[in-house]
């Protein structure tokens, strides 16, 4: 992996200069958008949030929304102190489950309280994989 010609940190380098008090910021938005261009996006937000460059997160947590990562948008919202509402958890959800995501789709329905939604998931996580559709229609 390489940002800009430099090779991305390794996990210790990566650790030292997330603990490190003496770390700019401008330095670590750079790094985080390098991380983000390889696809890495919790290391990404390690170092946007230590910049605490709440533009990218904020974006990252669009970004997030759209591909259904439950786990990543919940961690962004919590760094940013941004509860998500029943009506962002629903349309995580409903994106997760259309891109075949259950574990995610069940976890924003609850987040949502939608019990509704949160059991028709549980009955497909039921279901041997290949009962289970790929297309957006998965809840009937």
């Amino acid at each position: 992996m390489t940002l800009a010609g430099k090779k991305l940190l390794s996990c210790l380098k990566k650790r030292d200069l997330l603990n490190s008090d003496k770390a700019n910021s401008s330095e670590l938005i750079k790094l985080g958008q390098g991380y983000l261009q390889e696809g890495s996006i919790s290391d990404c937000i390690d170092f946007f949030e230590k910049a605490e460059h709440f533009e990218g997160l904020i974006q990252l947590k669009e970004k997030c929304a759209a591909e259904g990562d439950y786990f990543l948008y919940h961690r962004i919202a919590k760094i940013l102190q941004d509860p998500p509402s029943s009506e962002e958890w629903t349309k995580l959800g409903d994106k997760a489950l259309g891109l075949g995501k259950l574990m995610f789709a069940r976890f924003a329905y609850k987040q949502a309280d939608n019990h509704d939604k949160a059991a028709q998931v549980e009955k497909l996580l039921q279901l041997p994989p290949q009962e289970r559709t790929s297309d957006g229609n998965m809840l009937h």
